[in-house]
């Protein structure tokens, strides 16, 4: 398959931007330009593309007629118009430096259960922190986490539903002894669980 595009991404970026956008019915994106010509080729129900520059729209806008194929067009959204509604699979997250992480927190709650969140540029410790931020901030709902996935620069953080504390020894029942609260009575060998 061919991908085509115009932008800052390398070669490993577009295709796993690609494959993820395949897989995907609802994307949103921080920042347009050569992804949103690659998600636009994977022909999603609904791609919303959020920018702070209106040039960048722009010129977005005059390259994906160039496209081949077939193409969902975006709606486009001004940053700051953005309303965080609706549900989406996948969430890329680019855009300018000092709204991404900002962007990022307020998207995961509209990521659906299953869906991924993709930072662009974790090559980079300054975009991986933020990556690490969001992993942190909701690391109960984080089902995997692949880091500069197959060599490119983006890293792919999986939603599922959130897991809760619980204490484990409690609810399966285990006496003290098994989990080394108090001495193994006479007699007894160690915990068994079935596998």
């Amino acid at each position: 398959m061919t991908i085509e595009f115009v932008g800052d991404l390398s070669v490993q970026d577009a295709k796993t931007l690609h494959s993820l956008g395949s897989k995907s019915t609802h994307i949103l994106e921080f920042g347009v330009g050569g992804s949103t010509q690659i998600f636009a080729q994977c022909r999603p129900i609904k791609l919303v593309s959020v920018e702070t520059d209106p040039a960048w729209v722009k010129r977005t806008c005059e390259n994906l007629p160039k496209i081949n194929s077939e193409c969902v067009m975006p709606q486009f959204t001004p940053y700051d118009l953005f309303r965080y509604e609706g549900v989406f699979d996948l969430v890329f997250v680019d855009g300018v430096p000092d709204k991404r992480l900002d962007f990022a927190m307020r998207a995961w709650p509209i990521l659906d259960t299953g869906g991924k969140m993709v930072f662009h540029d974790t090559r980079r410790f300054e975009y991986f922190r933020e990556a690490a931020w969001v992993i942190q901030s909701f690391f109960n709902e984080v089902a995997r986490v692949d880091v500069n996935v197959d060599g490119s620069n983006l890293t792919v953080i999986e939603k599922r539903v959130g897991l809760f504390y619980e204490n484990w020894n409690e609810t399966e029942g285990k006496p003290a002894w098994a989990y080394g609260k108090s001495d193994i009575p006479e007699g007894e060998g160690l915990w068994k669980t079935e596998s």
